[in-house]
């Protein structure tokens, strides 16, 4: 195919310009239009890609490739193999012995050279299965006028096309077309509005049948992903990928199995930070709360109520109002000694109760900030072309964004962290509005001493940021480990932050899509996930809605509510809003704290082997209607969650995948027998509001906090290890972690890590534990059977 010159720039289609030269494991070659191609292997499982350009990349570092847990603050080279194995790879040749690929143990790749065309096969015993092949025509173009790089593969058309984190609408993105652009976008339509708030160029595509595999863009420049919304008289079914960047770098994760491709992605971009248990509990914040007048007496007033309604709950969030000036805007680092006048007294009113706390900041001041010259003159800021800095549009009015590629601005924000927030007396940070939306080309970024183009690498400001506060607050106790949340940010930020889906909207339909936004953030390295309960702006939801929204939540690795409502007499969204569903909120409030250790458990899992909490049902189970049934969710591979989404139910079909000993329909307030189904059929269930069903595998053991401290409800005193028996008996065994929920003594092995191991039948019950660390201060565990009598009994 020949290039089309064009005014401005032209339509180049790659096609090597040598034959592939192999070196230290590598293969490389030169390309048209002053490009060079480097092929890796640098893992069994795993292919990277680059097309380079003859000059400097645009962003010579990443932060989003982490194979050794994290990277420098100054970012890792793009193509360096630090962390990874490289194992031992072979040259692929034709018939004439010319070299057109490479192949490890695993991996075969061959490369077309004109056009410029590769296919990625995953070796099996008797065959090549294809990963994913490049359109044969046209696979590699770069547009110079646009500085944009093109890349096309084939599309079977039997494929599921999963994946790109914080998107809208179904988890198959099958047909549709998304950008990747960090976004400020309140109020969003749950179904239909993108861009949201992460950057997340990586889809995973296959099925059950062919296998799965996954394609990560190294890129932090804006990108377009077109998943078969395009259609051309002159290819085969095709998806495209977008990048505006002069490279083009991307890795191809191998499955077959779903849980392969979704493991290894988090485990080559970081596995997530483990939180302190208390991250795992319920909390609150209303930003009426803290824009009151008198915040500090509403804010205190709301934990006596939590106090005198015996609602569980762990922490208490603070909105942006405590920062407000006499103008009314939010002046981030600063008291508004008006709404709170006594404020040691207020976090000790907190401590007392048990709660801790976690504080909104922002990394953009506006012009009329009281430390805004103070940053300006050391140049912390991102700058436009004549050196000052680059203002832009911001909540309040015209700001300036921190430029956290600037050392001397990581350690102003650092030690106001520490003086500001957390020696006032907070315990985290909720680091919000952190998408970075510049706009102007020319503005510029320190880099760490390397200028970048601001537009080239926005989300580098958010990971950052997160990374600046986290460090701050180890800094600030060295004994306890942090609490982060972020809600912006790239594929990354859970190496050190909890993570929602943004501002969303009250409303059914929210609800609704907001499941398959959440999954689809758990698949895409965001495993630390929730969203708003009740929604946070508009409308005040009704006394349904609010029910089964704290229903859905109260299985999600996050619960926080957290709202915006229209001013009125009471605007704040409260748990106990609506007096005839305060009891059964209450309820599934107690139904979190009684699964908090199994969400702790699996929130180790997660950090130690790259495992979601949440996933969609096709994760684990091959049944057909587990790849189309997306309104039910699975809490780790034991715990099947069926949300009611829809208004007006009071009852839903359950499908329950085919399952060896089938499944108990359970709740830890049944006073009967759990219900037994066997697996591979579709029930109808009772709902009514505040009974959330659930499911659990036979074979299963599940740790219940069966009784925890009034005031540190994530704090369990006593832990039933629940095991969900055969109906003809067996073995159901699991191992369980369980720490101090507070320090970093995990690291040194000083816990509580159990390997529960029973095997019963109706005659007989053997129960076998394994202390495998120490188990100082651990709560007193005791073992229950279901499926055999409901036998309990304390184990020492």
């Amino acid at each position: 195919m020949r290039n089309l010159n064009i005014a401005g720039g032209s339509m180049a289609v790659l096609k090597l310009q040598s034959s592939l030269n192999v070196s230290s494991g590598q293969a490389t070659a030169s390309v048209s239009g002053k490009f060079s191609l480097q092929l890796d292997l640098p893992e069994p499982w795993l292919c990277r890609v680059a097309i380079l350009p003859e000059g400097d990349l645009a962003v010579p570092n990443t932060w989003m490739i982490s194979p050794d847990g994290d990277v420098p603050w100054e970012g890792r080279p793009r193509l360096s193999n630090d962390g990874f194995t490289c194992p031992s790879v072979s040259e692929v040749c034709d018939d004439t012995n010319k070299t057109i690929g490479l192949e490890n143990e695993c991996l075969r790749v061959q490369i077309a050279p004109d056009p410029l065309a590769i296919s990625v096969y995953q070796k099996e015993s008797d065959r090549l299965r294809p990963l994913f092949r490049d359109r044969p025509a046209a696979a590699y173009r770069y547009l110079s006028g646009r500085a944009q790089f093109h890349h096309a593969q084939l599309r079977p058309l039997d494929a599921l096309h999963l994946g790109l984190g914080d998107k809208p609408g179904a988890l198959d993105r099958t047909g549709k077309r998304f950008r990747c652009l960090q976004t400020d976008a309140l109020g969003y339509n749950a179904e239909t509005s993108d861009p949201l708030y992460k950057h997340v160029p990586w889809t995973i595509t296959g099925n059950r049948s062919s296998g799965y595999c996954g394609l990560f863009y190294d890129t932090m420049s804006e990108c377009v992903f077109d998943l078969g919304a395009e259609h051309s008289n002159y290819h085969e079914h095709y998806r495209t990928v977008e990048v505006f960047e002069n490279a083009l770098i991307y890795y191809v994760v191998s499955g077959p199995q779903l849980s392969d491709v979704v493991e290894r992605f988090q485990t080559l971009v970081g596995t997530p930070h483990l939180q302190p248990r208390w991250a795992s509990g319920f909390a609150h914040t209303s930003m009426h709360h803290a824009d009151a007048d008198n915040a500090q007496q509403v804010m205190t007033e709301f934990v006596d109520q939590c106090k005198a309604r015996e609602m569980p709950i762990s922490a208490l969030h603070s909105g942006s109002g405590y920062t407000t000036g006499e103008d009314g805007r939010r002046y981030v680092f600063t008291w508004n000694d008006n709404k709170f006048p006594e404020r040691k007294k207020f976090f000790d009113h907190l401590d007392q109760n048990g709660l801790y706390s976690c504080a909104n900041i922002k990394p953009v001041l506006l012009k009329e900030h009281p430390l805004f010259s103070e940053v300006e003159a050391f140049g912390g800021f991102i700058i436009d072309a004549s050196g000052k800095p680059a203002i832009e549009m911001f909540w309040g009015g015209l700001g300036a964004s921190l430029d956290f590629t600037n050392n001397e601005t990581i350690k102003w924000w650092q030690d106001r962290v520490k003086s500001e927030v957390l020696g006032a007396g907070f315990t985290s940070t909720w680091n919000d509005n952190n998408e970075c939306e510049i706009w102007d080309e020319e503005a510029r970024l320190n880099g760490f001493g390397n200028r970048l183009r601001a537009m080239d690498a926005r989300p580098i400001q958010a990971i950052l940021m997160l990374r600046a506060s986290f460090e701050a607050a180890r800094e600030f106790d060295a004994l306890n480990r942090p609490y982060i949340i972020s809600r912006a940010g790239p594929v990354g930020i859970s190496r050190y932050a909890q993570t929602w889906s943004g501002d969303n909207y009250t409303s059914w339909h929210t609800l609704k899509w907001n499941l398959a936004n959440g999954l689809s953030m758990s698949l895409s390295g965001f495993p630390l996930v929730g969203h708003d309960i009740g929604g946070f702006v508009g409308p005040k939801p009704d006394a349904e809605l609010l029910c089964r929204w704290f229903e859905m939540m109260a299985l999600h690795p996050r619960a926080v509510m957290n709202s915006w409502k229209p001013a009125e007499e009471d605007p704040a969204s409260l748990p106990w809003m609506h007096a005839s569903v305060e009891d059964q909120i209450r309820d599934v409030l107690s139904l979190r704290y009684h699964l908090l250790p199994w969400l702790y458990h699996l929130g180790w899992q997660a950090h130690s082997e790259g495992t979601p909490l949440i996933t969609p049902m096709l994760y684990y189970f091959d049944d057909d209607l587990c790849q189309t049934e997306l309104s039910q969710f699975m809490l780790g591979k034991s715990v099947l969650v069926a949300p009611v989404t829809e208004q007006g139910l009071t009852k839903r079909d359950v499908y329950l995948p085919v399952s060896d000993g089938g499944w108990y329909r359970w709740s830890p307030n049944a006073e009967s027998e759990s219900q037994w189904f066997a697996g591979g059929e579709t029930i109808t269930v009772e709902a009514p509001l505040g009974q959330l069903p659930v499911f659990v595998r036979a074979g299963s053991v599940l740790p219940v906090a069966t009784k925890w401290h009034r005031d540190r409800p994530h704090d369990a005193t006593e832990i039933a290890l629940t095991c969900f028996a055969h109906p003809t008996g067996g073995v159901c065994s699991q191992s369980v972690f369980y720490d101090d929920g507070l320090s970093w003594n995990y690291k040194t092995q000083q816990g509580c890590n159990l390997q529960v191991h029973v095997q019963c039948n109706a005659s007989e019950i053997q129960v076998q534990l394994e202390h495998h660390w120490s188990a100082d201060d651990a709560p007193q565990w005791s073992v229950e059977i279901i499926g055999l009598a409901g036998r309990r009994f304390t184990v020492s």
